[in-house]
């Protein structure tokens, strides 16, 4: 994996650069243009410091107004930290404890099947629709970097950065590749996760549903693409038809974060 792909900010996790992906027309993302992260809550100074010398001037939280509630964003400074909620409630139950969990836990799959419906839900639902629009509107604002993210960095951001490669022309290949890279930089994040529920007395098969929430996994990016195919057949389609995207914005958005690298560099 790159060295550039993920940052070093020791109070937070899955903090990434989503540069360096190639396009159909051969140009690559920008380095340095857009960051996808979990929870910005428990930011350093020292972290605050280093994006601000890194030119974040925006952040997207996709996140609940209750999420939100329980753990605010801590920004570098000068930046705009705008709240749009992907989701009219959190159905990824990111940040439920033991005590909170629903009867619906101590059924066999039923957290792979929850996130499952989830991804095709950020997809297939006006409410989404309507968060990811105002994302791309964001995007295609003059800027210096962006970053972006909901409780985990790996569902609503998940989707969002989906959505995003896909307008810039990434194939599903590498939009797959970069989803995954989130299952590398959770791994303790969730055993701690699992080890706390655990000693608070669940079950094994509440323990598989928890796991299945709060870990990465190919079927459900695969879900959200194949609502994108089945509602519009190709994702610009979907772009133009469900976020409202005009070709000149699929064009502004490509000129604003694609480069073409020096011939000869591989």
């Amino acid at each position: 994996m790159d060295k550039r792909r993920v940052l070093p900010v020791i109070g937070g996790f899955n903090f990434r650069d989503i540069g360096g992906y190639t396009s159909f027309d051969g140009r690559k993302i920008k380095w340095g243009k857009a960051f996808r992260t979990a929870g910005m809550a428990d930011l350093s100074p020292e972290d605050l410091k280093y994006l601000e010398d890194r030119q974040v001037d925006t952040i997207i939280d996709f996140r609940t107004e209750a999420e939100v509630a329980k753990g605010p964003d801590r920004v570098p400074a000068h930046a705009v930290d705008i709240n749009i909620p992907a989701m009219d409630f959190d159905r990824t139950e990111s940040t439920v404890d033991y005590a909170q969990l629903s009867k619906e836990y101590d059924q066999k799959g039923y957290g792979y099947l929850n996130m499952i419906n989830n991804y095709e839900h950020l997809i297939s639902d006006e409410y989404s629709n309507i968060a990811y629009r105002k994302f791309f509107d964001l995007l295609m604002t003059e800027n210096k970097t962006l970053a972006y993210h909901c409780t985990a960095g790996k569902d609503r951001t998940g989707v969002a950065s989906m959505l995003l490669m896909s307008a810039l022309g990434i194939n599903e290949a590498q939009i797959k590749h970069d989803y995954l890279i989130t299952d590398r930089l959770s791994t303790e994040v969730v055993r701690n996760k699992i080890e706390h529920m655990k000693a608070e007395g669940a079950t094994p098969d509440e323990i598989e549903n928890i796991h299945s929430m709060w870990s990465v996994n190919i079927d459900y990016i695969q879900r959200s693409i194949d609502t994108v195919k089945r509602l519009s057949g190709d994702p610009i389609t979907y772009l133009q038809n469900y976020l409202q995207l005009q070709p000149a914005d699929i064009q502004l958005l490509r000129d604003k974060y694609l480069f073409s690298e020096p011939t000869g560099k591989q």
